[in-house]
């Protein structure tokens, strides 16, 4: 799942398009282009995407300014790649985490309740690392900046669609009629919750349980 919502794009692709790997012809010049990279996920994390300029990554990743040029014209072109790298590990880990669910159900292993439990905190885990800043960042960008909006719907909508099917096989059509509707409220509500939990941590573990019972009642057939 991802941290953003709401957005006006309405890309059609149904797959979510990797990053574009860059082609370099000497492998020196690509480990300068990871080591901007790296660099500017480090300021990012430690003092705020808006706090970071250009020179201050040059300067982390040991080159001019000049020379950081030549592979990101600025700070929010590094940036859109940091989080289309992460977006697409998200995915991928994602499918992981659905294909073990499905395991686990076909095993006999996994209920709705486990399945509920599995999805919250995996996603929960992949947003508290994740300083504050940035979170406040992305969901601020992902409303504000078209390409961005653009590439989290992508996302967004490829992930909907994968937790849609496990929950077509944990629902009765009679309590969810539509598996892809309720995918989508859980889409909504559980980053946004976890986003809220990792800006304040002391409450997180009440709300993650509460958010885990919330959803359980919503999807679960009322007891005979």
């Amino acid at each position: 799942m991802s941290t953003s919502r709401g957005r006006a794009s309405r890309h059609k692709k149904t797959f979510p398009v990797p990053p574009a790997p860059r082609e370099f012809q000497q492998a020196r010049s690509r480990a300068t282009y990871e080591r901007i990279l790296a660099a500017a996920l480090e300021l990012y994390a430690e003092q705020g995407f808006h706090a970071t300029q250009t020179p201050d990554i040059a300067e982390r990743a040991g080159m001019s300014v000049g020379g950081l040029y030549r592979y990101f014209r600025d700070k929010h072109q590094i940036f859109r790649e940091l989080v289309h790298r992460g977006l697409e590990q998200n995915r991928q880990a994602q499918d992981r985490m659905l294909a073990a669910a499905e395991a686990g159900l076909v095993a006999g292993e996994t209920d709705l309740h486990r399945a509920i439990e599995g999805v919250v905190d995996w996603t929960w885990k992949a947003l508290h690392p994740t300083p504050p800043d940035l979170l406040r960042t992305l969901a601020a960008m992902a409303y504000l900046d078209p390409a961005f909006a653009e590439l989290t719907e992508q996302y967004d909508r490829y992930e909907r669609k994968a937790l849609s099917r496990l929950l077509a096989k944990l629902t009765s059509r009679k309590r969810v009629p539509s598996p892809l509707a309720a995918a989508r409220l859980l889409d909504l509500v559980v980053p946004n919750v976890g986003i809220w939990t990792a800006l304040h941590p002391d409450e997180a573990r009440g709300v993650k349980e509460a958010t885990v019972e919330m959803i359980y009642r919503y999807l679960a057939d009322p007891p005979e």
